[in-house]
């Protein structure tokens, strides 16, 4: 290596150092404000009866952000849909073997019910809308994947899907607009009257656990939709 690669590599790493070395003194001489995790921790449960602090920050604290995040998910499978039109859905009754099929037609009920518990519960334990939406997902396109796009569709077809997604969003959006509607602002919870319950039982938070319920069905129809656009195109292809 050249003398002059070598004394600027020296340089460069001294001014780093130098730099994180003053960095670090302002850091330890400097008093520090109070922070927002320690406000959110401090205060959820007053504020919005939640008593999952990360529920309480995305649907209530920062609820418009999360909104933020579910038309996110809405662009996708439109543009998906858009990007895939008319192609159409192969039915087929190929899927797994029957030991498979047995397993999951009796362990169903079961993987039902997790997904309807993360969301229904997402205001008092670690879940959610978003968590249980993928959860829901990833069982429609199980259903599909072990008995065939013939009966996995049979019910919760395209068509119905892309509809639920549509309605998680309006009923988010309107829940939203009860806060510009009672003359606050767009997704106030308790402050407009939505009831508070007592925190850690399930009739609690105000509107919390209907954003979840909402998120949910969001979630779920938007990634089984765009799984249902995926598997259309790949067999209208063959």
């Amino acid at each position: 290596m050249k003398a002059r690669s070598v004394y600027g590599l020296f340089v460069s790493v001294a001014s780093m150092g130098m730099l994180a070395a003053v960095f670090l003194l302002h850091a330890l001489t400097t008093e520090q404000p109070v922070s927002l995790s320690t406000y959110y921790i401090a205060h959820a449960i007053r504020d919005t009866a939640a008593i999952n602090v990360v529920s309480s920050v995305l649907l209530d604290y920062r609820a418009f952000d999360t909104l933020g995040e579910a038309v996110v998910i809405f662009t996708a499978v439109t543009a998906v849909s858009a990007l895939f039109a008319g192609s159409r859905l192969s039915r087929s009754d190929r899927g797994s073997g029957i030991l498979v099929r047995r397993s999951i037609s009796y362990l169903s009920v079961f993987f039902w019910m997790l997904p309807m518990y993360i969301v229904v519960f997402g205001h008092l334990s670690p879940g959610g809308g978003f968590q249980g939406g993928v959860s829901l997902a990833v069982l429609i396109i199980l259903l599909n994947v072990v008995f065939g796009t013939n009966r996995g569709s049979a019910w919760l077809t395209p068509a119905r899907l892309h509809a639920a997604e549509s309605y998680g969003a309006i009923a988010f959006v309107a829940i939203g607009f009860v806060g510009i509607a009672s003359g606050s602002a767009f997704l106030t919870n308790l402050a407009i009257g939505f009831p508070r319950g007592d925190p850690g039982n399930l009739l609690s938070a105000g509107a919390i656990p209907l954003l979840n319920l909402a998120i949910g069905v969001k979630v779920a129809s938007g990634l089984g939709s765009i799984f249902f656009e995926f598997l259309s195109t790949e067999e209208a292809t063959r």
